[in-house]
């Protein structure tokens, strides 16, 4: 009896043990915060942040603690006053974010245990504070003006658009760059990846500007919207020798592989352009590719769980697909990691004319050739293979009506 009691003592303490190790604990401590804020605190999964029930907790004064399990380096979102906030936790560290409000992106992240993607990330914080500051205040700047904008009175509308290309371009040109040339001097974590993937992802929409030489034999960004090939090419340049540094595993990696596509591309199509093709995989990892629908009309969908217009239009999508099978085949492509698409998948009605598929590149792959901006995007594609119409967003009823106007009986 007494060597049962020791071996379910003993049985004890390893799933104590466990659990300890899997719980990190997450303390906020911000000044001058109203009281009574709620908050949330969510894992990300690539670009998506997986609510649950019990993500959400209110804040007083200032002051906020939660616990979460983690089985390995996880990237978290804290969203506070509808604002984000990344950082990274690890099982059994004890992490204290500090700060005052209501610059959210100022706030700093320590841990009880080394996490170097957080310590990354708090270094290109520390580089690009001021910048930060200024895209809150253009931000709240600019919701303002929206709240007070009517149909009758475009002046609003076209004073928000001003500001939002500024703070567009406030992250694209300077806070990015800055980042760059940390990350060319520091070692690289994901943290890192992730913002070299954002920094590729600008030159290939020509978001990234001028780079000018200094005289010290530095460089830096100019606010130049039309660039030129020569200056294009300085870019590209400058993005690879940062490439040059990771390792042949984070050049391996999903993300090391966007990069390098979104640099390859030279340019997107266009309506009356051929289709661009690539290789494409559903769920049980068959592989497809849009010309094996040719003779079909095709319509492509790029979409995203964490996407709202998205998920409305997947009735509309099923519809189509009833109603033109044989005649037309709607094609989805996740943006999202490949294990969140399939788990969301799972929750789909299946067809033979509704593909679900993805080419593990997120946004940076195929999604890139055809040239995305926001989600959701719908490409229409005749029999023949040529472009049709690109359109973003999602209206009810639209796709079928748009689609109706292609259709030849």
């Amino acid at each position: 009896m007494k060597a049962l009691g020791l071996l379910l003592f003993g049985i004890f303490l390893t799933v104590s043990s466990a659990y300890g190790q899997k719980t990190c604990t997450i303390e906020g401590d911000i000044q001058n915060m109203p009281d009574s804020i709620t908050l949330s605190c969510a894992e990300m999964k690539g670009n998506t942040a997986r609510m649950q029930g019990d993500d959400f907790f209110t804040m007083t004064n200032g002051k906020f603690k939660i616990t979460r399990e983690v089985d390995t380096i996880t990237k978290m979102f804290l969203t506070v006053n509808r604002t984000g906030y990344q950082f990274w936790v690890k099982p059994g560290a004890n992490i204290k974010i500090t700060g005052k409000a209501p610059y959210v992106q100022t706030w700093r992240t320590e841990s009880d245990i080394p996490i170097p993607e957080q310590i990354e990330l708090n270094r290109f914080r520390e580089a690009t504070q001021k910048e930060a500051m200024q895209i809150h205040d253009l931000t709240t700047e600019a919701m303002k003006i929206l709240a007070n904008a009517d149909g009758k009175n475009p002046n609003p509308r076209q004073q928000f658009d001003s500001l939002r290309l500024k703070i567009n371009s406030i992250h694209d040109e300077v806070i990015l760059y800055k980042e760059l040339q940390l990350i060319l001097k520091n070692p690289i974590t994901l943290a890192g990846l992730e913002e070299l993937r954002n920094a590729a992802k600008c030159y290939k929409e020509g978001k990234f500007n001028k780079l000018v030489s200094m005289s010290d034999n530095s460089m830096s960004l100019a606010g130049l919207n039309n660039l030129k090939e020569t200056e294009r090419s300085k870019v590209r340049t400058f993005i690879i020798t940062v490439y040059s540094k990771l390792t042949d595993e984070q050049k391996q990696s999903q993300l090391g592989q966007e990069i390098i596509s979104l640099l390859s591309i030279s340019s997107t199509v266009k309506t009356g352009d051929k289709i661009y093709d690539a290789e494409l995989k559903d769920v049980e990892g068959k592989t497809h590719h849009l010309s094996d629908y040719r003779g079909s009309y095709i319509l492509l969908d790029f979409w995203s769980r964490a996407c709202g217009p998205c998920v409305a239009a997947l009735p509309e999508l099923e519809k189509i697909a009833e109603q033109y099978k044989g005649k037309v085949i709607v094609i989805s492509v996740s943006v999202d990691p490949v294990s969140v698409w399939k788990e969301e998948v799972a929750k789909s009605p299946v067809s033979n004319y509704w593909l679900q598929l993805s080419d593990g590149l997120g946004s940076s792959g195929i999604a890139a050739h055809y040239g995305l901006k926001s989600l959701p995007t719908f490409v229409y594609i005749s029999p023949e293979g040529l472009i049709l119409k690109i359109k973003e967003g999602y209206r009810e009823d639209a796709l079928l009506e748009e689609l109706k106007s292609f259709i030849k009986d």
